[in-house]
């Protein structure tokens, strides 16, 4: 795979070029739409096979909004417990607290106005022999947190209107993109049940800490609704390229998918350029342009300082003694982390580069 850092603005690429060489390999048919790349989440997932022999042990997934929280669930779901029965996700934002907990618990008959006559099995009961996802947890109310503390230690709860104790069947995953250890101290979660969702914990870094998996991942949904939408699109613009690993992706792989549906709906011919930008409507315009066009004027790649350099003679070796003068300064004289920077070994600073700053 080419390094998307050595991109040049004024070129044109094949997207087999981003195409990464070696991607996480999944095995179920329901994982086959997803790329993984970068070296922390290969080491996320790997951690993950070892809960296989303990599917009643909950997981707690921590990172910010877009991340990939849900794909770590399902990998679990699919891939490490192989469930025969349902993924059930269920975003608890979306859900009024007064009827959360007959949709989480389920009811019987009569067991409230309104109840269906038929009753309701909640999500719970829908998940047996699968997983219940519950994302963005640090948004239930304190009362069915308490309830859901009960789930959690006895593997057993009761539905609304109901003397007769249910068993969680299913693997409980749980998401936030909070700080649930300050939502405690705040009194907004409670403690026990926060101990209790931290049995196994993993965090998913943001696309920031990622870079080396934007640019595949932006070639990867292009190549998606080529087939979708039926577009022809096979190359990218260097200047496009430019931008996906620059910009800082607040939105995550979320925002990048979006952008990239957005522009495929769009586009005529088979490049995708930077002016092609122009029709998100989620992403102000002004900001992107303004970050982009600050980007590029700052970006340089190692050829172009090369090239700079050598357009007038000059002394290599002073040049060279500069740099290291300077990176001695950045790490206030500590010769051990200079050394480490620069790629050179320590006596190479006192004898070659004569330092003794």
């Amino acid at each position: 795979m080419r390094d998307p850092a050595n991109i040049k603005e004024e070129a044109i690429y094949s997207l087999k070029d981003f195409f990464c060489d070696d991607p996480f390999h999944f095995e179920s048919r329901e994982m086959k739409n997803f790329v993984i790349s970068s070296e922390s989440m290969k080491q996320t997932f790997l951690r993950l096979r070892k809960m296989a022999l303990s599917r009643d042990v909950p997981l707690m997934i921590s990172g910010d909004t877009g991340s990939g929280k849900e794909l770590v669930a399902r990998y679990l779901h699919y891939e490490v417990d192989a469930n025969q029965g349902p993924f059930i996700a269920v975003n608890s934002t979306n859900m009024n607290n007064e009827m959360f907990e007959s949709e989480l618990f389920g009811y019987q008959k009569g067991a409230f106005t309104g109840a269906s006559p038929s009753g309701h099995k909640g999500y719970i009961g829908q998940a047996a022999q699968g997983t219940l996802f519950l994302d963005e947890i640090s948004e239930i109310d304190l009362d069915i947190q308490a309830k859901l503390l009960r789930v959690l230690e006895e593997g057993e709860y009761y539905s609304l209107g109901s003397n007769k104790k249910e068993l969680v069947q299913s693997r409980l995953i749980f998401a936030t993109n909070r700080d649930l250890k300050q939502m405690v101290k705040e009194g907004k979660i409670r403690e026990d049940l926060y101990y209790r969702l931290n049995v196994v914990g993993v965090n998913v870094p943001g696309l920031k800490e990622r870079k080396e998996e934007i640019v595949p991942l932006a070639c990867f949904f292009i190549e998606k609704y080529n087939h979708s939408f039926q577009k022809q699109v096979q190359f990218i613009e260097g200047k496009l390229l430019q931008f996906f690993f620059a910009y800082n992706w607040p939105g995550n792989i979320r925002e990048l998918k979006n952008l990239i549906t957005q522009m495929m709906i769009f586009i005529e011919g088979d490049t995708l350029r930077f002016s092609h930008l122009q029709v998100k409507d989620e992403m102000d315009r002004r900001q992107t342009q303004n970050m982009s066009d600050s980007y590029l004027k700052s970006f340089r790649s190692k050829e172009s300082i090369i090239n700079e350099l050598i357009e007038k003679p000059f002394n290599l070796e002073d040049f060279t003694k500069e740099i290291v003068r300077q990176t001695l300064r950045k790490f206030k004289g500590n010769k051990a982390q200079t050394a480490r920077f620069l790629g050179l070994k320590r006596e190479q600073l006192y004898h070659r580069y004569k330092t003794d700053e």
